[in-house]
Formats: structure tokens, sequence, C-alpha cells
């Protein structure tokens, strides 16, 4: 099967902020399941979710996927492997969460950066993280920590798709090969998108 990477965007008029995310979420899943594997009906596929919450298709196994949304924007992956998806509007990072999340070595390696590219770089790590406990369905209670990445991508803008909602292709994106599995990172100057493919059996 071939992985489908999907991103959105969307209105928050009604204020009903929640609510509009996972709605304008599912959709997408659903437009992925149509078109990119001419599924016709997968608003139909039965969703039940882990001991951990993590939601899955009890009826169709051969998918496994994952939605994240942050304000107006939403991913979703699909994959017949474990998998993640994580994606964050740009603005401030709460230093303060930094010596939570990190280690001392991605600290470093975060201060040798130019102040302008600090900023982008921890949301490339948070996002790379989260969509990895994600993946494993473990919640943040897998402590950040025990996943770090020693280097990563040089920060250049994507080019910026003017559609609501695009596919993106593994060329489109800065793949980061890791002991706990594959990751794909996009970034526009506006979100921030990490997709992670994890070597994680959920039987374990």
């Amino acid at each position: 099967m071939v992985d489908c990477f999907l991103i959105g965007k969307f209105s928050l008029d009604n204020g009903e902020k929640r609510k509009t995310q996972h709605s304008k979420g599912m959709e997408l899943l659903y437009k992925g399941l149509r078109e990119f594997y001419a599924e016709p009906e997968p608003e139909k596929f039965l969703i039940e979710k882990t001991e951990t919450g993590k939601p899955f298709f009890s009826d169709k196994p051969e998918y496994n996927f994952n939605i994240s949304h942050s304000g107006e924007h939403c991913a979703v992956m699909i994959s017949d492997k474990i998998c993640g998806a994580d994606v964050e509007e740009i603005r401030n990072f709460p230093k303060r969460v930094l010596k939570r999340i990190c280690t001392d070595e991605e600290l470093e390696y975060l201060s040798s950066l130019p102040e302008e590219e600090q900023k982008a770089a921890r949301w490339m790590l948070w996002t790379l993280k989260e969509s990895y406990v994600k993946a494993v369905g473990k919640g943040l209670s897998f402590g950040m920590k025990n996943i770090s990445f020693e280097a990563l991508p040089e920060i250049t803008a994507s080019i910026c798709k003017a559609e609501k909602s695009f596919y993106l292709k593994r060329e489109d994106m800065e793949h980061i090969e890791h002991n706990l599995g594959d990751f794909y990172i996009f970034f526009d100057g506006d979100i921030c998108v990490s997709f992670c493919l994890a070597n994680f059996s959920m039987d374990c």
C-alpha cells in the first residue's frame, strides 16, 4: 500500500473549535480514503479505540490512520503500517516546555542555531516527537525525552500550497531515518507537520 499524507485548512468561524477541528479532520480522512484508495463509502467504516485511546478501523485493519489538528489546520496520514501525524501552526514556543521534552544534546543543538531559526527548530522537534508518540498510541506519558534527534533538516520553507487541502509526496518533505521509524517533515513558514512510520508492533 502506498502511504497517504494529507494537509487541510478550514475556517473556525462558528466558534466551536474542538467540534469543528474533529469534524474537519474526519472529512480529510474520508477524502483520502475515497480519492487516494478508491474506497466508495469510508464513512461506513467502524471506528473503535485502543485502551490508550488511539482510534482504528475495527472492520478495515488494512488501514492505519492518524489525525492531528492545530488552529485552522489538520493533517492526516493513512498507511498499512503503524503511523502518526502531528501538525502545529507556527507561533511562539513556550520555552519552559523545552526542558521537559528535549535531551541535553537537543537543547545544546537548539542553542547553536541562529535565533531566527530556533522557533522553527523547536516546532520541528515537537512535531517529530509527537508524531511518534501518537503512532505508538502511548500518549504523552511515554515521555518525549525517550525519542531524540541528533540533527534536523536544513530549515527552509517548502512551496506553500494555495488549495484548502492537498496531498504531499515524499519528495515534498524532508526524510529522517531513525531507529524508531521513518519520519517525514513539512515546513512552510506557517505550519510544521511531521509524519511517522513507526518500527513498532501493536502487539508489543
